[in-house]
C-alpha cells in the first residue's frame, strides 16, 4: 500500500550552526514578528528559505522564491548544508508538556522520517482529513519550482498497534542523536539517522500493507503531487526522487505521544435575536442545563466527564461568560435531516460537524459563512473563548472536545474531510531538520 524508502538527506552542518538557531516551526504558523525573531536569530536560519520577506521592488526576475533558492544553493556551496553520504531514515522524537485541567503531563512522540509515494489522496494508502486553499498550494508551488527541495516535512500518521516499527527503530537510536535543541515553547527535539541495511527493509516492508492519515501538511503534500505531474508531463514518469514526498510517520495508536487539542468556536454576531434566540433553538436539538460559576477549567474538566460518559456534550457561553451552557444530543434527533450534503454518520457526529450543522440551522447560515472566519472565531487557547464573549456583545462560544483517533480514521475511510479547524496536532513537527533535494534520493 504505502511506499516508503530511505533517502540522501539534506542537513545543517552540526560544525557551522547551532541546529536550535537555524530550524523553525512550518511556515504557516509564523507570523510577521516571529519571521523577524527568526530572521534576527541566524543568518541562515531555514525561515529565510520557507518565509522570506517580500520586498517593494520584487518582480518576475527577483523575489522570494528566487532569493529562496540562491540561498540554498549558496547554503549548500558553503558547507552550511551538507548531504549524508549513504541512504538512510531518520527518528525524530519530541518530548512536551501537555497542560490540561487535570495538570500537566509529559508526553514524547516518535516520528519516522521518509519519503513516501506520491499518489493522488483518497485513491491509493494517502488519505487528507481537511480541506485546503489555493493561497497557500500556489506560494509552496513556487518555492518548489525554485529551489528543486522540500524543507518542510507532511505529518501522517499509521496504525501499528503493536509497536512494531518503534521496537526495529530503538536499537538504532545511539546515546548521542544527531542533534538536540529546545525550541520557543520547551519542546525538545531529538533526531537520529538509520543506515543499517536489515532495519531499512524491515520497516519499508511493515509499510507495504499500511494506509497513511496526513495529520498536517495538506497543502505540500497536493502541491507535490501538483509538481509531480507537471515533472513528468515534462519529463515522463519514472522513480524520480520529486516523485516522493518527504514525511514523519507517528503511530496513530501510541497514546503516550500522540496528542491532539481542540479547536474551538466563537460565533461574533448572532444577529437579531441573539443569545436568547440560540438557545431557544438550540433546545430542539439539545438538552439544556445552566450552570453558573465554573472557571474553565472546571468547565473542561466537567465536559470532559460528561462525554466520557457516551453522551454527545457540548459547552457553550452564550451572552454571558458568567454561565456555561451545557448542551446534550437528544437521542432522538435525527441528523441527516440537518445535513443537505448528506455526509456520514462519523462526520456528523464530530463535535464540529454536529455544531456547524445546528448553527446553520438555527442562525440561518450557510456553510461559507461558518467556515470562512466571518462570523465565527477559531480559537485554541481556552481562556480566549471566554475574554471574546466577555467583550463582544451578541456573541456566543462552544467548547469542542478533541477529535479522537477512532474519529479521524471513520470520517477519513468514509471518503470525506472534516470542517475546518477541526485538529490541531501538537506539537507541529519543525523544518529544517532535513532537506529533501530532488536531485539526490
Amino acid at each position: 500500500m504505502a511506499r516508503i524508502r530511505p533517502f540522501k538527506g539534506v542537513r545543517y552542518n552540526v560544525d557551522r550552526v547551532v541546529v536550535g538557531d537555524v530550524v523553525s516551526p512550518p511556515y504557516d504558523v509564523i507570523d510577521e514578528a516571529f519571521q523577524q525573531v527568526l530572521y534576527d536569530r541566524e543568518d541562515h536560519n531555514i525561515v529565510r528559505i520557507i518565509q522570506g520577506k517580500e520586498a517593494s521592488g520584487d518582480d518576475a526576475s527577483e523575489n522570494r522564491y528566487t532569493r529562496a533558492a540562491a540561498d540554498f544553493e549558496a547554503w549548500k556551496s558553503s558547507g552550511i548544508l551538507v548531504q549524508d553520504d549513504k541512504v538512510g531514515f531518520y527518528v525524530y522524537e519530541q518530548t512536551f508538556e501537555i497542560e490540561t485541567h487535570w495538570g500537566k503531563t509529559l508526553k514524547t512522540r516518535q516520528g519516522l522520517v521518509a519519503l513516501v509515494g506520491i499518489e493522488p489522496l483518497g485513491e491509493g494508502a494517502i488519505y487528507p482529513h481537511e480541506h485546503t486553499m489555493p493561497g497557500p498550494k500556489a506560494g509552496r508551488l513556487a518555492l518548489m519550482e525554485h529551489t528543486s527541495a522540500a524543507f518542510g516535512q507532511i505529518f501522517s500518521l499509521f496504525s501499528d498497534p503493536e509497536g512494531t516499527v518503534a521496537a526495529l527503530l530503538e536499537p538504532q537510536k545511539t546515546p548521542d542523536p544527531l542533534f538536540e535543541f529546545d525550541d520557543d515553547e520547551g519542546v525538545n527535539h531529538r533526531f537520529w539517522r538509520v543506515t543499517d541495511e536489515d532495519t531499512l527493509t524491515a520497516v519499508q516492508s511493515f509499510f507495504e500493507d499500511r494506509e497513511l492519515f496526513i495529520a498536517d501538511g495538506h497543502h505540500r503534500y497536493e502541491t507535490a503531487v501538483t509538481y509531480r505531474d507537471a515533472r513528468f508531463a515534462e519529463e515522463g514518469e519514472g522513480d524520480h526522487s520529486y516523485a516522493y514526498s518527504m514525511q514523519t510517520l507517528v503511530n496513530m495508536d501510541d497514546d503516550e505521544g500522540m496528542a491532539i487539542k481542540p479547536i474551538h468556536r466563537v460565533v461574533v454576531d448572532l444577529g437579531g435575536g441573539g443569545a436568547s434566540s440560540l438557545k431557544s433553538a438550540l433546545e430542539t436539538w439539545f438538552d439544556v442545563e445552566v450552570v453558573s460559576g465554573l472557571s474553565t477549567d472546571q468547565v473542561l474538566a466537567d465536559l470532559e466527564s460528561r462525554v466520557s460518559s457516551g453522551a454527545t456534550v457540548l459547552a457553550a457561553l452564550m451572552g454571558t461568560s458568567d454561565q456555561v451552557t451545557y448542551l446534550t444530543l437528544k437521542d432522538s434527533v435525527d441528523l441527516a435531516s440537518l445535513d443537505p450534503n448528506g455526509r456520514s454518520d462519523a462526520w456528523r457526529r464530530l463535535d464540529s460537524g454536529l455544531l456547524q450543522l445546528v448553527l446553520g440551522e438555527a442562525l440561518s447560515l450557510d456553510e461559507v459563512a461558518l467556515t470562512k472566519g466571518e462570523k465565527v472565531q477559531f480559537i485554541k487557547v481556552e481562556p480566549e473563548v471566554r475574554r471574546i464573549v466577555a467583550s463582544t456583545d451578541g456573541s456566543a462560544g462552544f467548547y469542542l472536545s478533541p477529535v479522537s483517533m477512532q474519529q479521524l480514521r471513520d470520517v477519513v475511510l468514509a471518503g470525506e474531510r472534516m470542517p475546518p479547524k477541526s485538529t490541531f496536532f501538537y506539537p507541529k513537527v519543525f523544518t529544517g531538520l532535513v532537506v529533501q533535494d530532488f536531485f539526490e534520493f
